[in-house]
């Protein structure tokens, strides 16, 4: 059984509440799931994990949430080596468009040069937003959840997006 360790931060509970409903989703494709709360400041388990999946909004003008905010200068210095790493982002395409979901991205990044594999990109076109520094060509760099503006799509988008990564992850 494939072992994933889900990590969020949240300050509203929207994005806990997504970690909840992705750990279900991926349990129904026969994943392991442990979910862990990033404001409790064990960035050590990741560690204990080869599947990550980290969760987050975007606060303001594209920044980081405060639990992740807290973490990120020993977020950046982990060594991601022989890990697959997947992103959910929630944004607000609406009041922030030109800043949608760039907190994905700024986690990505130490990912994406501290040697990890990113797993789990999804299109962008399905969103209405001017601009993202979360986007990798046509596709953000993880799943977009907009719970704001399309909440009525958010299971369907949690539902396909787990049958995905849960390839990628086993692969």
């Amino acid at each position: 059984m494939t072992k994933i360790g889900i990590f969020y931060g949240s300050t509203t509970g929207h994005t806990k509440t997504v970690a909840g409903l992705l750990s279900q989703e991926l349990e129904d494709h026969g994943m392991e799931v442990r979910i862990h709360n990033i404001g409790d400041g064990d960035l050590q388990a990741m560690q204990n994990y080869d599947n990550l999946i980290l969760a987050m909004p975007t606060w303001n003008v594209g920044e980081l949430q405060s639990d992740w905010e807290n973490v990120y200068d020993d977020y950046a210095r982990i060594d991601f080596s022989g890990k697959r790493v997947a992103f959910v982002g929630l944004g607000d395409a609406t009041g922030y468009p030109a800043y949608f979901v760039d907190a994905m991205d700024l986690l990505a990044k130490p990912v994406e040069l501290n040697n990890g594999r990113v797993v789990g990109y999804w299109p962008a076109k399905e969103y209405d937003f001017a601009h993202s520094t979360a986007k990798r060509g046509e596709h953000f760099v993880g799943l977009v959840i907009d719970q704001d503006n399309e909440n009525g799509l958010t299971q369907q988008r949690l539902r396909k997006w787990a049958k995905k990564v849960s390839k990628e992850f086993t692969e």
